[in-house]
């Protein structure tokens, strides 16, 4: 098979291996759609932590957000068959800990990542997964499935921070991940969301995704915020924030920023930023901050939101793009070099 393997950093090319055959567990799908995320970015340019901290070693074939069709399962699978469209739940957890136990294999501390950790993923013809970590997607379109992973992201930042009616959230970054951050912060019942970003044509975007506020961040200073937060929301601050961009200069200004009570989510990644904070703001309104990796348990939830067209996929993809391409746009994307209207880009094998 067509596979791109990142052999070490920064060194990503299009080979040919094995066609990958299913162990007992296993299911081998052929892969219809592979996402681009800031993950693959860091994984290319190796500065993840599960590397830098050596529990996870090159050379992998990246590709986390997935789509496609089963084309072998191996012996005692009962759950799939040949011809099933689904996609991959990122986490395979130990099974052992009591956090797996729960259903939690996003935080075991032993487990592989699809295409990041010790797992080989999407970006190639094929990919072998436990059967266990394949959601079926029944007639959702490959391309829309595909960001099944973000939107389970997204959706489980939401359920960490508590969004529901009639929270005021503030999303932080109007990238792929914002704006489904957005839409799915709408699913959960928030009164009111506001989106801030740097680039006017993607909060152009987050008005017709059903933003009520933008916040252009290129007019204000990092410092400013508290006040604008207190601005549209009655003096009292936000109730949720999503921080969705790994913004280190402006993380310090987001606690401040919350209304008593308040939730702060960390979704992006800061990789080498570390932003400080002011433990007194959380003390004096009994805020709070929490983080939320992976998709969590949101999977079936985000694939049922994108059939039922409550979070628009289509208005984010805007690149369908040649699996032999990945290298060059990796390294254009590693460089800031990348497509200036890119939002969510698909890698087709």
């Amino acid at each position: 098979m067509r596979a791109l393997l990142l052999s070490a950093p920064k060194t990503l090319k299009l080979e040919t291996l094995p066609d990958p055959a299913p162990g007992p567990g296993e299911a081998v799908v052929e892969v219809a759609y592979a996402g681009i995320c800031g993950t693959d970015v860091e994984l290319f340019i190796n500065d993840l932590s599960h590397y830098t901290l050596g529990y996870a070693k090159l050379p992998i074939v990246p590709g986390h957000e997935w789509s496609g069709t089963v084309v072998a399962v191996g012996s005692g699978v009962k759950s799939l068959a040949a011809g099933d469209r689904v996609i991959a739940v990122v986490a395979i957890g130990c099974g052992a800990c009591r956090f797996c136990r729960q259903g939690y294999e996003n935080v075991c501390s032993d487990r592989r990542e699809v295409g990041i950790v010790n797992q080989d993923g999407g970006f190639a013809q094929y990919a072998k997964v436990p059967a266990g970590n394949l959601r079926k997607v029944e007639d959702l379109p490959f391309d829309v499935a595909a960001v099944s992973e973000p939107t389970a992201v997204t959706l489980n930042g939401c359920v960490q921070g508590e969004v529901a009616y009639p929270d005021r959230v503030l999303v932080v970054g109007a990238g792929p991940i914002g704006l489904l951050a957005l839409q799915c912060a709408r699913t959960r019942g928030a009164a009111h969301v506001t989106v801030l970003d740097r680039v006017p044509a993607r909060l152009e975007l987050a008005k017709k995704l059903g933003a009520d506020e933008v916040l252009d961040g290129s007019t204000f200073a990092p410092p400013e915020l508290p006040e604008r937060a207190k601005a549209l929301t009655g003096g009292e601050g936000f109730d949720v924030i999503l921080e969705c961009a790994g913004a280190g200069p402006l993380f310090g200004h987001l606690i401040p920023a919350l209304a008593r009570l308040g939730r702060l989510v960390v979704i992006g990644c800061f990789t080498t930023q570390r932003p400080p904070i002011n433990p007194d703001f959380l003390i004096a309104g009994q805020r709070r901050i929490v983080g939320a990796v992976g998709g969590g348990t949101s999977y079936a939830d985000a694939v049922g939101l994108l059939r039922s067209g409550r979070v628009q996929a289509p208005a984010l993809i805007t690149h369908r793009i040649p699996l032999a391409e990945g290298p060059r746009l990796l390294e254009d994307l590693a460089s800031h070099r990348g497509p200036q209207d890119a939002l969510k880009m698909l890698l087709k094998p």
